[in-house]
């Protein structure tokens, strides 16, 4: 189910706060905190400082501001420590449906700080953006008591090993680490067999059009720069200083690039009219990878952390070096 159908349910279930329990109930709950009450510290970087956060317990109320962040905290098993979500880019994967359909959908972007407090979370992560003066400043979220995580593919020149960083540090804050170790094992297998097959193989170029009609905005020293290497490709932008980036379609032409992925926002988006745009366009109409349709879509959630990573690094594989992963 998409999550937008879920909005009018959402908000009315975010106010139903878990505040008290009774008697055995709440004994219990205590015994269970201190028993997995540990000495544990995360620092995250936000805005140039540092902020560590300790973690004495598991979470209980935590909420996603983001796609990835949800979808890794659901291939960790942690849907019933979730109060909500925001900011979902693309339909969830099929196999955490499910799971999903639990949790309060708190906003189709980002919510207010009024909507943030009602759903009374004790844990935040998601987006940098999220951390923003805009949004939720670390000073609002320490002061209203709340837990904060910024992941580790929201650094410039993460990686897929940022990637297995942020699942182990998921693992270690909500005490699941067996879980996390599991789901790295499998993404490390799924995705060096990829890389296996493609390497000794020269690496195609690529260009990332995310969007733009005069000036492309495309991903420069970010996660899907090291997904599309791990699958026999070289980001063009790759090694700019940056993790998104404006640049210059004269510069794109200049480079000629083997490949270009097209991003999808969302599900409803009409990727086909971004397609359609760069065979019309004077300027990238005469680019070999138009005129030889080596275009193909991604979704933004494709190459953002998580999950869907060892998919997309596969799908990445097979139109760049067709027939090496047969």
């Amino acid at each position: 189910m998409k999550y937008c159908s879920k909005l009018a349910r959402c908000f009315a279930a975010a106010f139903v706060l878990p505040l008290f329990f009774g008697g055995e109930a709440f004994a219990g709950a205590k015994r269970e905190a201190k028993a997995e009450s540990v000495d544990l510290t995360v620092v995250s970087e936000i805005g140039g400082a540092a902020y560590t956060q300790s973690f004495p317990e598991a979470p209980r109320r935590a909420v996603s501001l983001s796609h990835f962040s949800t979808e890794m905290m659901l291939a960790l098993g942690l849907a019933d420590s979730m109060a909500g979500v925001a900011w979902m880019d693309n339909e969830v994967m099929p196999e955490f449906e499910a799971a999903f359909e639990k949790i309060p959908v708190l906003s189709d972007r980002y919510p207010s700080q009024e909507v943030l407090l009602d759903a009374a979370p004790d844990f935040v992560t998601g987006w940098a953006s999220a951390f923003t003066d805009k949004n939720f400043p670390p000073a609002f979220l320490e002061q209203n008591g709340i837990a904060f995580y910024l992941p580790r593919v929201e650094y410039l020149g993460a990686n897929m090993d940022s990637v297995y960083e942020d699942f182990t540090l998921l693992g270690k804050i909500f005490r699941v680490e067996p879980k996390a170790a599991a789901v790295i094992k499998d993404m490390k297998a799924k995705i060096d067999a990829v890389n296996a097959k493609v390497a000794g193989r020269p690496p195609v170029t690529v260009f990332v059009y995310d969007s733009g009609d005069t000036a492309p905005y495309t991903a420069g020293d970010a996660l899907p720069s090291d997904l599309i290497r791990l699958a026999g490709g070289k980001n063009i932008y790759g090694d700019e200083p940056k993790k998104w980036l404006s640049v210059q379609w004269e510069d794109v032409v200049a480079q000629n690039p083997d490949w270009i992925i097209v991003m999808q926002y969302s599900s409803a988006e009409d990727s086909s009219k971004k397609i359609d745009f760069l065979k019309t366009n004077a300027a990238t109409k005469g680019l070999d990878a138009v005129k030889n349709n080596r275009i193909f879509v991604l979704g933004l959630a494709d190459v953002t952390g998580g999950p869907r990573n060892t998919a997309a690094v596969e799908t990445m594989a097979r139109h760049f070096h067709p027939g090496a992963l047969n």
